[in-house]
């Protein structure tokens, strides 16, 4: 029972996670009536995806086959919306004059970006309490502090502007450098701020990991 709570609760927080990506995503790139089924097609990938985690978590003997899981997982969110058809359909429910010829990218980044987050946040409750209640210690090398800054400054509309900014770069545009230099200064300073944090991580680690050593009493 108390498994099945903590699931629920872990599958709760993923899909609030999600649908806040989704949605930031969606008021972005001017979503319309077609954003419906691409809040239906990440809980609903979200929901899987606890699923399988679930099974995993009860056969799995170590954490590792939670990070194997998780890697397959996120192939197959990549493998859903690169199937031709998968955004197209979606596509012909859009009913917004405004993203005529834009809808494919805005949609599946809709779709692919939340999915892998939630992914990401199972993966990260269900791998700390099969650690802990394995007697491990569950400390992570994963920067979550960056993941977690990072997904904020990137799904901010500031940030989602800048990128696309970035990304779509048009004949005479002056700005475009500035642009593309904030953008690679912000990234820059993500991945600096993930280095440190891994390197925190580690030296706790092995801290945690190292043996008791007593100290010897010096004999009068």
């Amino acid at each position: 029972m108390a498994a099945a709570a903590a699931f629920f609760g872990i599958l709760l927080t993923s899909l609030l996670v999600a649908e806040l990506a989704a949605l930031s995503l969606g008021d972005f790139f001017g979503a319309d009536s077609e954003f419906l089924l691409v809040i239906a097609g990440v809980a609903g990938f979200a929901t899987f995806s606890l699923i399988v985690f679930a099974i995993v978590y009860a056969r799995a003997e170590r954490a590792r086959m939670l990070n194997g899981a998780a890697v397959l997982l996120v192939l197959l969110a990549v493998g859903i919306v690169g199937t031709p058809g998968v955004v197209s359909g979606i596509v012909s429910h859009s009913g917004n004059p405004f993203t005529v010829g834009d809808e494919a990218l805005g949609i599946a980044l809709e779709l692919l970006v939340p999915s892998v987050l939630a992914v990401l946040v199972q993966w990260g409750l269900v791998r700390r309490r099969h650690l802990r209640m394995t007697g491990e210690d569950d400390l992570t090398l994963w920067p979550w502090v960056t993941t977690a800054v990072a997904a904020l400054v990137i799904l901010s509309p500031h940030g989602l502007a800048f990128l696309q900014a970035t990304l779509k770069r048009t004949t005479g545009d002056l700005m475009w450098q500035f642009v593309m230099q904030v953008t690679v200064g912000v990234a820059c300073g993500l991945i600096v701020m993930a280095v440190i944090e891994c390197y925190i991580r580690g030296r706790l680690l092995r801290r945690r990991k190292a043996p008791y050593l007593p100290v010897a009493r010096a004999h009068a």
